[in-house]
């Protein structure tokens, strides 16, 4: 079949060589390169295989996997980058899910390898001539591998607290350089855009009419009639009906059969042994619930696609697939059977679709897709007065670039690449930080019927990408609904699952998900970091249904399993000790005045150890703690410290009181506002905390639990005690629906103690006692401006609203300018803020 192949190097090479060079090295038609193109093939497959362990919590068979095929690799001269990177990518989201020292330090030090294996990698299949992309030149695969584990590591270097001056500009450098190589590969297949949509073109008409094709040499058929694709050599071309015994081409031919089934199997799913089917996504209610019907619509063609398996075939026999970047075509083979038929049984089908095409110019598409969109998002977040330092040397960020790039990686690609993609969008969108502010939303965009199935995609156009950003939980729980499907042992897309479910506000349905699945023994978390998360994120819901036990529980267990801070830990847990104290004081929780007690007491014996955690305080002065295990003291830690300065001047006025009378406003209540929990909570919830807040209120002042007669707070409540008070109580108030009650408590006791003077400078008094209040309450007062101007009663006057909103906004990044405690959430709530207000000026 291969006879007489090589002859033709010259015709066929996309990359001539020189005449001084060696032909059996430098040829690219040569059998050793053709030996070496293969390998370092094969080296993807098992690097994309032993990532997808990981994303299944299966890390340990993942490393086994690339420590055994190392080992094979080291018998040659060629150097491997891919697996080094491969291992970078699991340590690097192991370090990120936990902020472990170790587990950082280790990262760090493997992507260092990695960047220094990539770039003599690319070198080498330059010199070489290895051209193992259909697409771009020798060593392009490397260069996205170099530009990939010199991302991770810049990400790693700058989420360490400890940074000096010096290790700070080193971590720009890297990230400056892989904004070079991405930005460079990106504008390639940018370039190639038109092409791509052609040849995309060709595909639909033929897959949808079931036209048959002549093979043009990119398939081939082996001794058990099993198909084989030969995309993995670019320039090779098999003359049809011709045959071979060489051992060199049945050794060809084995290679390119494992690698297909190698990829094959990745595909389908299949290739980790994971074949059970999972019934997702119950509730037709919510957008999970959308996504579900979305996911399963069917496609309106006018042949039987799934009982014809050559049509899929013969669409791609006549197309030159070459031409194609990978994700795309396995977009469309996938549109077009799993709207049909989305069971397991159903993949080996769609896998002869699009399993013909180049595993290294997929890798490249969704590796500067998914790394080059990480980094456009993560420039858009920093804050403006650095951002506009690192424009100046030549990069920033477009968050609206970065976050479709990663959309259109989620959607196309299954790979890690497309999982990790969904994951950030997944964080982005539903983790624990607010990166966007989804509470400017237009009435009318509330409810919208459309929705666009993504597994009935071939391309995702602009037009659809906004659509899709502007209503994104219904798609990320089409893709959440996929990586299940796909990774049915891994925590973290229970996680997700739960992290999405109490977006939609069903705090119930995310605690049980968790619940079950930790109590289940059958589970089981390898990676110690995700049931890190999944517990706190757990006890995070149970402090939003008002269900202090269990959350205490779940906080005072992460001491034994994570040291990203036991300090913060332990104070949330005493905290959830002293709401439930008082919650059974007030009657809203059963238990009588030695029940009470026990909780009083609980309180002061985990915030005293608390404290004994925070690094640079009493014994433990010299304790490492803190983000990336630093002795630096965390954001929190500060938020503690200071609260605990509170109670301790109190108890110089009050010594014969106990600790839990000791202090002011409702300290869970403060942290459930940092933690988007007043995005999360029902009307019931919100009721019981409106309540809850005013048990330390002055007598007879407005939505105080206290009166003349009868009070249950046992100190006065000072004016920034009540400041706090009132500024939570208000936004209560706005999502109970009751908008001007809730802003008029903002404006007269809260907005009017802040501000000196508005006309004609704005002057504001200095942030002493609570310094994360000031801004905060002018950026929710933005939020209750905007409600106000485009509720049903106004006039929805869309710009205007956005202006009086920004001119609020505006006052709130004055207030909130410098560092102070929290002045990073602070920062990033005011920013995403911004950034909607403008998107909405413009509509």
């Amino acid at each position: 079949m291969f006879k007489g192949l090589r002859k033709k190097a010259s015709i066929l090479s996309l990359y001539p060589t020189t005449s001084n060079q060696n032909a059996s090295d430098n040829n690219p038609n040569s059998s050793s390169n053709y030996d070496r193109i293969l390998k370092q093939v094969h080296d993807f497959e098992t690097a994309l295989k032993a990532m997808d362990y990981l994303l299944d919590d299966r890390t340990n068979e993942g490393i086994a996997l690339l420590k055994r095929e190392a080992k094979l690799a080291s018998q040659d001269d060629s150097p491997r980058a891919v697996f080094p990177l491969a291992l970078g990518v699991m340590e690097f989201i192991e370090a990120t899910l936990g902020f472990e020292p170790e587990v950082m330090a280790k990262a760090h030090n493997t992507l260092s390898e990695a960047e220094t294996a990539s770039q003599a990698n690319s070198k080498y299949n330059t010199r070489y001539h290895l051209a193992t992309s259909t697409i771009y030149p020798p060593g392009t695969e490397f260069q996205v591998t170099l530009a990939e584990s010199t991302l991770l590591n810049a990400l790693l270097m700058l989420l360490k607290e400890n940074n000096g001056v010096v290790d700070s500009a080193k971590a720009l450098f890297k990230l400056r350089k892989a904004y070079q190589i991405l930005d460079s590969v990106h504008k390639k297949i940018q370039e190639s855009e038109p092409l791509f949509n052609k040849n995309l073109a060709k595909l639909r008409r033929k897959a949808t009419m079931g036209a048959a094709g002549k093979s043009n040499g990119v398939f081939l058929n082996n001794n058990n009639n099993q198909s084989i694709s030969t995309v993995d050599l670019p320039g090779f071309e098999p003359v049809n009906g011709s045959s071979s015994s060489l051992p060199e081409d049945i050794r060809l031919m084995k290679d390119l059969e494992r690698i297909f089934q190698m990829r094959k199997a990745r595909i389908e799913g299949s290739n980790l042994g994971n074949t059970e089917t999972l019934n997702l996504f119950e509730d037709s209610s919510s957008s999970v619930g959308l996504a579900k019907q979305a996911y399963v619509k069917p496609l309106n063609i006018e042949n039987n696609v799934s009982d014809d398996d050559e049509v899929f075939e013969d669409a791609l026999d006549t197309l030159a697939v070459s031409d194609v970047p990978s994700s795309y075509i396995e977009s469309s083979a996938q549109s077009i059977v799993s709207s049909v038929d989305t069971s397991p049984s159903s993949q080996a089908n769609v896998s002869d679709t699009y399993v013909h095409v180049s595993t290294t110019d997929e890798f490249i598409h969704s590796g500067v897709q998914l790394c080059f969109g990480i980094l456009q998002v993560v420039l858009s977040l920093i804050p403006p007065a650095i951002g506009a330092v690192l424009s100046i040397v030549g990069f920033k960020g477009n968050r609206t670039v970065g976050l479709q790039l990663l959309w259109r990686t989620a959607i196309t690609s299954r790979n890690v690449h497309g999982e990790l993609a969904l994951l950030f969008l997944l964080v982005f969108y539903d983790g624990p930080v607010q990166f966007v502010d989804t509470g400017f939303r237009l009435p009318e965009s509330k409810g919208s019927s459309s929705v666009i199935s993504l597994s009935n995609k071939l391309t995702v156009s602009d037009e659809e990408l906004q659509k899709i950003m502007d209503n994104p939980p219904i798609y990320t729980s089409q893709l959440l609904r996929s990586a299940r499907q796909h990774f049915p042992h891994n925590a973290l897309w229970i996680l997700q699952e739960g992290r999405m479910l109490a977006a939609e506000g069903d705090l119930i349905g995310a605690s049980t998900l968790m619940q079950n699945f930790t109590d289940d023994p059958n589970n089981k978390i390898q990676m110690q970091q995700i049931e890190s998360l999944l517990v706190f994120d757990r006890a995070i819901v149970y402090i939003y249904l008002h269900e202090y036990d269990k959350a205490a529980r779940d906080l005072i267990h992460l001491i034994d399993i994570n040291s990203w801070s036991k300090a913060v830990y332990l104070f949330m847990a005493a905290s959830c000790y002293l709401e439930k104290y008082r919650m059974i004081r007030m009657g809203v929780s059963k238990g009588d005045e030695q029940e009470a007690q026990k909780y009083a007491d609980l309180f002061s014996k985990y915030m005293k150890l608390a404290l004994s955690y925070v690094p640079g305080q009493g014994h433990n002065a010299q304790k490492k703690g803190g983000l990336g295990g630093s002795g630096k003291q965390m954001p929190f830690d500060k938020f503690l410290l200071r609260k605990n300065k509170h109670i301790e001047a109190r108890k110089k006025q009050h010594p014969d009181l106990q600790l839990a009378d000791l202090v002011g406003t409702s300290l869970i209540h403060e942290l459930v506002y940092f933690w988007n929990g007043y995005n999360r909570m029902t009307q019931d919830h919100f009721q019981i905390a409106l309540k809850m807040l005013g048990y330390s209120g002055a007598p007879n002042a407005e939505f105080s639990a206290n009166t003349s007669n009868h009070s249950f707070a046992k100190i006065k409540e000072t004016e920034d005690e009540a400041m706090i008070r009132y500024f939570l109580q208000s936004v209560c108030l706005r999502q109970m629906g009751q908008v001007r009650e809730g802003s008029r408590l903002l404006q007269q006791h809260v907005l009017s103690k802040i501000v000196i003077s508005d006309s004609p400078q704005f002057r504001f008094h200095k942030m002493t006692y609570s310094p994360y209040l000031y801004p905060t309450a002018f950026y929710e007062n933005t939020m209750f401006t905007w409600v106000e101007e485009t509720g049903p009663n106004s006039n929805m006057d869309v710009k205007r609203a956005a202006a009086d909103s920004k001119a609020w906004l505006k006052k709130a990044e004055i207030v909130g300018d410098g560092d102070y405690e929290l002045s990073n959430r602070t920062s990033m709530r005011i920013k995403a803020a911004g950034d909607r207000l403008d998107q909405l000026a413009g509509i």
